[in-house]
């Protein structure tokens, strides 16, 4: 698009007071995308005995379809955030979606663990195309001070999403009688997300409709963003520890309450859900959390050393009733992860390519943590027999973010202003 006689010049982010109606139906349609697609891995655990009886999987071949969805994502979202930020994050989106959607019918339509695998590789790859687009889409379409209350609702709307999925999700495989249709239904509402993103994110409607000029102009050094700020590894590992214990916990645990305690798995996924209820109407408060939380180094250390403690605790838990109270304060922790997302728009100085390469980094760190859940998980249950060891050892791998969180206060103590954004 040639953008030399284009109309009224840009607002600046800086400047921008509100985020028009449309920005806020941008931002949310987009987490919506970006909930349905994790729901494949999320979900996975409430999945997984009906797929392991169909296709005779191991424990270990378990772990990694799980793990080497979130390996996948953690190889491409740091060259794919330095690579693709340049472009109009709305088209990313829109090519993303249009080449993930094929991969996820041709998941349930697998014969195999080999087929499984190859398509879950190509769908999550042909998903983190739209990845740097997570950060650009805030620059192009919200105010400022309002990125935190978004991010949280946001959150909100994906705990609520996923809440109602993984409750929902075994009983629906029991009715359709089939964990394939279970896929296709998923894709079919990814087909609908598709064509509600050609019609909302049209981006001459943005206050920053000409992004793509800026970003184009940025020099991207991403080498050199990484030493800038060295706090953005300290938030990443923070992120590694967490999502080892959440992915290890959401998808095996239905494995262990069915196999030790005999919790029927629609039971199970009941229990599953309580990780989500609280964090529903507890994300509505993460602009308040952050607001008044100036040291961010405790948003890190404390929930991260909550997380082992209570993590242990659920593994250990026979009885339903601990289980559910205890899965809800484990959620409730998550409160802060939609404040950990535009923590790197506080950077000093950062430009908006640079956000979205300390986004990638985080999340690659987060990735990793996703992937190595369920590895070790897996891989540990198959030498030791004992499914519940595997999950204790990963639960323990979230104390680095304990000892990362301490750091973090070190590079960055209190909130500083946010520095005005560079066009």
């Amino acid at each position: 698009m040639d953008y030399a006689d284009s109309g009224s010049p840009d607002t600046p982010p800086a400047t921008l007071n509100q985020t028009p109606v449309r920005g806020w139906a941008v931002l949310l349609l987009y987490r919506l995308q970006w909930s349905s697609i994790i729901l494949t891995s999320y979900t996975f655990g409430i999945f997984l005995p009906f797929i392991r009886e169909d296709l005779g999987l191991s424990n270990f071949e378990a772990g990694v379809l799980q793990g080497t969805w979130w390996a996948t994502f953690a190889a491409l979202a740091l060259p794919f955030g330095s690579w693709f930020s340049k472009f109009s994050p709305s088209r990313m989106v829109l090519i993303s979606l249009a080449l993930a959607i094929p991969f996820l019918f041709l998941q349930g339509a697998s014969s195999g663990f080999i087929t499984l695998l190859i398509f879950r590789l190509f769908f999550v790859a042909a998903h983190v195309l739209s990845f740097p687009s997570r950060t650009l889409l805030f620059q192009q379409w919200a105010a400022p001070r309002q990125f935190a209350t978004i991010s949280g609702i946001g959150a909100s709307q994906h705990a609520l999403l996923l809440a109602i999925s993984v409750t929902t999700s075994a009983l629906l495989i029991n009715i359709v009688d089939s964990w394939r249709i279970a896929y296709f239904i998923q894709g079919g509402s990814l087909v609908i997300q598709l064509v509600a993103w050609i019609v909302v994110a049209k981006e001459s409607r943005a206050p920053q409709a000409h992004i793509q000029v800026t970003l184009m102009e940025e020099p991207s050094k991403p080498l050199d963003t990484l030493r800038a700020y060295p706090q953005a590894w300290m938030l990443s590992l923070t992120g590694f520890g967490l999502s080892a214990t959440w992915t290890a916990l959401v998808t095996f645990l239905p494995t262990l309450w069915t196999d030790k305690y005999d919790i029927p798995i629609v039971t199970g996924g009941l229990l599953l859900g309580f990780l989500y209820f609280a964090l529903v109407p507890g994300c509505f408060f993460s602009g308040y959390v952050s607001k008044r939380t100036q040291n961010r180094g405790l948003l890190l250390w404390i929930p991260a050393l909550l997380n082992v403690i209570l993590g242990i605790a659920i593994i250990l838990t026979p009885n339903a009733y601990g289980i559910a109270a205890l899965l809800t304060c484990m959620g409730l922790l998550w409160v802060v992860s939609p404040i950990w997302h535009i923590m790197p728009f506080e950077f000093p100085g950062i430009r908006p390519r640079e956000v979205a390469v300390v986004s990638a980094l985080f999340w690659t760190f987060s990735a990793l943590g996703f992937a190595a859940g369920p590895l070790i998980t897996g891989l540990l249950a198959d030498l030791t027999g004992s499914l519940e060891t595997g999950l204790i050892v990963a639960t323990m791998a979230t104390s680095v973010g304990i000892v990362s969180g301490l750091l973090y206060t070190r590079f960055s103590s209190s909130l500083k202003p946010k520095p005005k954004l560079r066009a």
